[in-house]
């Protein structure tokens, strides 16, 4: 992989508009089987603005696994096989610094900030890290920064990668059962194609995954709605989370957190599939 030719892509920048409407959020809390409780003037919750600001890629512009071909914002990123690499959400750093209130007109804008190639026991490792940052009226609300894991197609007979034990010492926790509708929502909502998340065959054929795969995002985020609820008096300014293995429909999955922050989901059999730590404090306006 020609490393030179990809770093030409550092630096480029994408900027995508939302208005963050009622009604998508109330939506999100019907797909977690809540009741609608948004309004305009609602704040919206940590995360939640994953929701919005989706770029409009034709049908024609997609690649075999439902995401926008590389090679646009993204670096076109080839292990040289005649698949497409597999794409998977690594990880990522919150920086929470004003609320975004239901209604407003907000920009995303997004900046290509590294790209490090590693070997992984699988193969071949492509990251890729991204910085995000929502403003409205010029003024920023939160900065991110998304991890992607490229990966080198799926081979014959490639075992399932062992998944190391979840911390013990949860003081709180939120179980979920995964199924198709509640993955093919939270796509819908989020403009997501990825095959992984709604095409079973596609998942076992290209991907060598079990069954349909829970979102990388939704898991952060019901993460974050976890602490969100369960101390309502307390400010959110940072998240930041790693990505250990996939969580799969139909197996429940739980997600835990502790007072000093820690935080972590656990699959049906105690493998931790995600962590991170939460950060509390006053906003920065």
């Amino acid at each position: 992989m020609d490393l030179d030719n990809l770093n030409q892509w550092l630096g480029k920048e994408q900027v995508i508009e939302a208005v963050i409407s009622a009604d998508t959020v109330n939506l999100m809390q019907a797909t977690l089987n809540r009741d609608p409780s948004f309004e305009p003037g609602s704040e919206l919750p940590p995360a939640w603005h994953w929701l919005y600001f989706h770029v409009p890629a034709r049908a024609n512009d997609l690649g075999v696994e439902g995401h926008p071909k590389l090679g646009s914002f993204l670096p076109p990123i080839d292990f040289g096989d005649d698949k497409p690499p597999r794409r998977m959400w690594a990880g990522g750093k919150f920086e929470f610094e004003r609320p975004i209130v239901i209604g407003d007109h907000a920009t995303k804008h997004s900046t290509l900030k590294s790209i490090t190639p590693k070997q992984g026991r699988s193969g071949r490792l492509m990251f890729v890290v991204v910085e995000h940052q929502v403003l409205i009226d010029g003024q920023r609300c939160l900065r991110e920064h998304q991890t992607i894991v490229y990966r080198e197609p799926a081979q014959t007979g490639e075992g399932a990668a062992q998944v190391p034990p979840a911390p013990e010492g949860g003081e709180f926790s939120a179980k979920y059962k995964p199924d198709p509708v509640m993955l093919f929502r939270y796509s819908a909502l989020t403009f997501n194609g990825h095959r992984i998340h709604y095409d079973v065959d596609f998942c076992r054929k290209y991907e060598g995954y079990p069954d349909l795969v829970v979102h990388g995002p939704l898991t952060a985020t019901l993460i974050l709605d976890l602490f969100y609820h369960h101390y309502p008096q307390k400010q959110i300014i940072g998240f930041e989370y790693r990505s250990h293995s996939p969580l799969f429909n139909p197996n429940p999955f739980t997600v835990w957190g502790k007072a000093n922050g820690q935080a972590w989901a656990s699959n049906h059999m105690g493998g931790v599939a995600m962590s991170g730590q939460i950060q509390w404090g006053q906003y920065t306006f």
